[in-house]
């Protein structure tokens, strides 16, 4: 049962294009994951799969090893060394950059508390987690990550608009 859905999750075409997403290296992140999946206790596979949340689990261990600056699999590969990406690939997303670039500006408008409390979150992935680690009530983290998230899409969306109105009307950009 365990080796099929292995098989199965490696010729799985959706997961293999959301590992192309994720990463560089998208053929060994799914066979870690399916690697990692072999080799689970048979209680928690058990779990996993009766309960209906082997997608799921795949799904946020595919994203949590490729974006999590701390998993073993991110460090293998070097995936958050970002002198090293490769500028000249064909697919690579120009757009994604400047969007990517015009959010860590807009981050750094973020008050220094706001900040810190979403660079946390993202590494750490819950609010609990987050409160944990600084004493903080949990609640309290989820307010300022979302005031912090609310900032930087009106932010972004502002910045969008304006390029966009501009074009239009052929005025320079700043």
């Amino acid at each position: 049962m365990k080796e099929q859905a292995a098989i199965d999750i490696l010729k799985d075409e959706e997961l293999h294009e959301l590992a192309k997403k994720l990463c560089n290296c998208p053929d060994d992140l799914i066979q870690e994951v399916v690697l990692l999946l072999l080799e689970m206790p048979e209680e928690k596979w058990q779990q996993i799969n009766e309960g209906g949340y082997l997608r799921f689990y795949v799904v946020r261990t595919m994203m949590t090893m490729a974006t999590s600056k701390r998993s073993s699999f991110s460090k293998l590969y070097d995936l958050h060394n970002h002198k090293k990406v490769d500028h000249e690939r064909e697919d690579y997303d120009w757009e994604k950059e400047a969007d990517i670039s015009l959010l860590e500006t807009l981050m750094e408008e973020l008050h220094w508390y706001d900040k810190q409390v979403l660079k946390l979150w993202l590494e750490e992935g819950s609010y609990r987690k987050v409160g944990k680690k600084v004493d903080i009530p949990y609640k309290s983290i989820g307010n300022t990550v979302n005031k912090a998230l609310d900032q930087l899409r009106d932010n972004y969306y502002a910045i969008h608009l304006e390029r966009i109105i501009r074009e239009r009307c052929r005025l320079p950009l700043d």
